[in-house]
């Protein structure tokens, strides 16, 4: 939970002080995890884990054609 807790206030933080967190995120994150052992531990655990994939979801509903009045 500290993990999870430090990273998203330091990306919260980077964006409120205007950088592009999008493209610092890494970086942000290496620098918040030098003062937190847990962030720092999760990012060593995780490091090579990607999460792309092609969804395997539904939808659950279908899109139905209305006439406009």
């Amino acid at each position: 939970a500290t993990a999870n807790r430090v990273a998203l206030e330091s990306m919260v933080m980077a964006r409120n002080e205007g950088r592009n967190y999008v493209a610092e995120g890494p970086q942000i994150l290496r620098d918040a995890a030098k003062t937190c052992g847990p962030l720092q531990t999760a990012l060593d655990l995780w490091k090579d884990i990607s999460f792309n994939y092609t969804s395997t979801d539904t939808a659950d509903f279908v899109e139905t054609p209305t006439a406009n009045i």
